[in-house]
Parts: C-alpha cells; sequence; structure tokens
C-alpha cells in the first residue's frame, strides 16, 4: 500500500507542477481574424517605445526577423501576428491593458490572422474544404505556410499551452471583408466561438467576445456594410461586445485598412471594453494621440502634450461606457504655462446617442483649473459625475494649450484652487445667490477683487 502510494505520488507530480506554475496574474486573450487583426500598418517610432515587459507575444509561428519560435514567449514588440505583418490592434490592446491594470498583472496575447481570410478558416470543421477549393488564395498560402494549413487547430494548440502559464480572459476577433453583409456571418461566429470554449474548456461567462467594427464609409471603407452584422453579435453570442471603429482613419492606399493612428485608437478601444468586463477602468485621461483626439484645426504633439489649434476647434476624451467620477471631489487640469487660445473646458453628459454639454469654464491665464465634481451644471442642465460622456478642450481661437497633467482627486489642498469667478456672470446665473466675503460682507459679482469668497456655501477663488 506505501509503495502504491508513492508511485501515486509520482506520477501526479508533473500535473501539481504544472498547477503550480499557472499564474492568475497572467491575463491571456486569443485574437484572431483577417489582414486588419494580422496588422497592415508600418510600425512608427512610437509603436516601438516604451513597451512594457508584461505584455507578453505567444509567438504562433516561426519568424526570420525578429527572430522568433513558434510556442515561446516574447516581448511583444511589432509585427505581432506574422513575419507578413505591420502593426494592428493587438499592439496597442496589450499596451493599454499594462496601462491602466496593477502591476502584477501580466497580459498575453495569442495571435492567428491571414490577410484576406474567409470566416470560414477558422471553423474546425470547414477549413479544409475551404483550402481544397481555394488553393492558391493568398491567405490559403498564409495558412499553410504559418499554421500547418490549420489555424484553428493552431490556435488552440497554442492556447493550450498558454494554459499552463497563465489563465485565458478573453477573445478579440476582427474579420468581415472576406464576408462582407454575409447575414449568416453571427452564426458562424457563434460556433467558431463555442468551439473554442469547448475545446479550451472555457465558459462564456468567463471568457468574452469582443468583435471590432470594419472601417466606416466616412473613412473610405469599402466593407463598412458589414458592421449591420458586427452589430448583431451581442443577440447572438451572449458575451460579446462591439468595438466601433468611429473615427479611426483609414490608410488612404486601399478601401480596406486603418492607418497606424487607426490601428492604435482601435486597439485602444478593444483594450477599453476588456477592462470594462474585469471591473476595471480605462486610464480617463491617456495623453496618447488616438485618446485625446484632436478635431478639425487642431493637431496634438503626444511628446510636449501640446495642443495646438490654427483656427477655433476642439480636442476630446469620450467614454463610450461613461466615465465614473462620483468618488472623488476634484477634477484638476494643470498646463505647463497660460494657454493662449482663450481656452475652454467642457463637460458632457449622455444624451440620446451623442452628448450634450453639462459644465463650461473658461481657463484664462491660469496653470491649475480645479472643478467642483459635485456642483457641476450648465444652463438648466446639471450633470451626475457618475455620467460622464466627454471632456472637451475648445479652443475659441487659434493657439497652444501646454498640458502637464489631468487627474482625479479627494485631496482638500485643492479646496481654495476652485475654479475661480472672473468678474463676468456665467451663461446660467451661477451667483444667483449672495455672494459674502470671507468677513461676512455682501459682494457684487461683476465688481470683484481677488480673494476667497463665499457662494451657496461653497468657496469660491477669484484672481
Amino acid at each position: 500500500m506505501k509503495r502504491l502510494f508513492i508511485i501515486c505520488v509520482l506520477i501526479a507530480l508533473p500535473a501539481l507542477r504544472m498547477m503550480a506554475e499557472v499564474d492568475p496574474n497572467f491575463y491571456i486573450y486569443i485574437c484572431f481574424g483577417q489582414s486588419n487583426m494580422e496588422g497592415n500598418a508600418q510600425p512608427e517610432t512610437i509603436d516601438r517605445n516604451g513597451i512594457d515587459n508584461r505584455f507578453r507575444l505567444l509567438a504562433t509561428c516561426n519568424f526570420s526577423n525578429p527572430s522568433r519560435t513558434k510556442g515561446n514567449w516574447y516581448k511583444a514588440t511589432p509585427p505581432l501576428v506574422s513575419p507578413n505583418g505591420g502593426l494592428g490592434p493587438t499592439d496597442w490592446f496589450g499596451r493599454m491593458m499594462c496601462e491602466s491594470l496593477p502591476e502584477n498583472i501580466r497580459i498575453g496575447v495569442i495571435p492567428v490572422a491571414m490577410g484576406g481570410s474567409p470566416i470560414e478558416m477558422f471553423d474546425k470543421d470547414k477549413y479544409q474544404q475551404k483550402l481544397q477549393q481555394n488553393p492558391n488564395e493568398w491567405w490559403a498560402i498564409l495558412a499553410k505556410n504559418h499554421y500547418g494549413g490549420n489555424p484553428y487547430g493552431r490556435i488552440i494548440e497554442m492556447a493550450k499551452k498558454a494554459q499552463t502559464v497563465g489563465v485565458i480572459k478573453g477573445i478579440l476577433l476582427h474579420q468581415g471583408c472576406s464576408n462582407n453583409g454575409d447575414p449568416n456571418w453571427p452564426n458562424m461566429v457563434k460556433k467558431i466561438y463555442n468551439d473554442m470554449l469547448s475545446d479550451l474548456g472555457l465558459a462564456t461567462d468567463t471568457v468574452p467576445l469582443f468583435v471590432g467594427e470594419t472601417l466606416r464609409q466616412e473613412q473610405g471603407g469599402a466593407c463598412y456594410g458589414h458592421n449591420t452584422q458586427v452589430a448583431r453579435m451581442p443577440s447572438v453570442v451572449r458575451n460579446s461586445h462591439v468595438i466601433s471603429s468611429e473615427g479611426c482613419p483609414g490608410n488612404g492606399a486601399d478601401p480596406w485598412h486603418f492607418n497606424a493612428l487607426g490601428y492604435r485608437m482601435m486597439g485602444s478601444r478593444y483594450a477599453g471594453e476588456a477592462l470594462y468586463t474585469l471591473g476595471q477602468v480605462y486610464p480617463y485621461f491617456s495623453f496618447h494621440q488616438f485618446d485625446l483626439i484632436a478635431g478639425k484645426n487642431c493637431s496634438y504633439t503626444e511628446s510636449t502634450r501640446t495642443l495646438t489649434a490654427t483656427a477655433p476647434g476642439i480636442a476630446t476624451w469620450t467614454y463610450p461606457r461613461l466615465a465614473d467620477w462620483s468618488s472623488y471631489k476634484y477634477l484638476v487640469v494643470k498646463l505647463k504655462e497660460p494657454q493662449t487660445a482663450n481656452a475652454q473646458i467642457w463637460l458632457y453628459k449622455k444624451s440620446g446617442t451623442s452628448g450634450s454639454i453639462a459644465y463650461r469654464d473658461t481657463i484664462n491665464d491660469r496653470t491649475t483649473v480645479v472643478i467642483d465634481l459635485h456642483h457641476l451644471k450648465y444652463a438648466n442642465s446639471i450633470m451626475d459625475p457618475s455620467k460622464v460622456y466627454k471632456m472637451v478642450f475648445r479652443f475659441v481661437q487659434a493657439g497652444t494649450i501646454k498640458l502637464d497633467d489631468v487627474f482625479l482627486s479627494n485631496d482638500e489642498q485643492y479646496n481654495s484652487a476652485l475654479t475661480a469667478i472672473r468678474g463676468v456672470v456665467s451663461d446660467d446665473n451661477d451667483f444667483r445667490a449672495p455672494l459674502y466675503s470671507l468677513d461676512g460682507r455682501l459682494a457684487e459679482p461683476r465688481k470683484l477683487k481677488a480673494g476667497i469668497y463665499i457662494n451657496k456655501g461653497r468657496k469660491i477663488l477669484v484672481r
């Protein structure tokens, strides 16, 4: 009996060792699709620099440049998918996940994609027939050269390997141009998703599916009609999420692919939705070019955090899921130097499918602007700080805004620096209630001297 016990322990040791090596803080995502997921843009300097070592790639094929071997983990520098690929949404998905999550969390990606591939190439019951019918198609050649002719099988092979060291937290898909507008596409995706879950021992509730839209018509997209099918996914797959491509620019060379900025934006949006499913939040004030979006007449230089306008315009952070700032007292905006654009800060609340302004303040010559988040209103509109839709810098004229930092705070040091009255009653007549100086004297809003005043029980700083 003792000998039998020892034999059983020896047999069980490898399995126990494998279990012990699984890191619950290593979040792994499967990424599959066609050319946009493969990556079609040339990586730029920003795409190669500043990549966190916590962002890891499991090579799903062999690379010659850079040198990679299938089945090994590497720092996730582009190209991630294959030697034929470039910059894609997976790059900035992983980077923004690392920026948003605690330092003890690592992000891993398992990418398999082929340019031009129909969705059937990822169906384990249809890929062989598809290959036999189209042996000379580019996607068929890529599938043979990189994935042994079985892209789905390579996903499962690599995912099982990844499960020995981490936990699969989601699946990213970008595909559709080769099945443009096919009403059967959502159900084909559902079958592939369900097969993956079954083959990997996963559950729908814990492994969401994130499906990206194709290039939109206004950006020159030829397959924008497929977004109608993408929009159906949440009704077909319970735990699926649509990633918007609104405003993501195309490459200007063909009607299918995003440019580098567009891929950064898409990757960031995949990350935002993935974080939402984890109960986390995307950084509200990311200073990446693709998050603080400069509109018409405006440009943004990421290295110096400088917004420049050649004429009136806006720069915007948008929160499709709505930002919840209710647990903070203050929004603090710090500038490196006084702005020259007669700039304003606007906050929007969600209104229908867009937003409506609920707070406005002029920056003037201040380099620190503090906004009381629990007294936000404009005209007759009151804003709930748990449902912020947009934050906007509005340029009234040409000029620059050099940002130092923007953050939320509960630090009472900012109480005395709350947004100031500057001698003009606001459009919504904020100061209808009496204003008093600290010694109790009634003050006239239009004739204020520098100092601290009391209005409706709040301290107001006048510079």
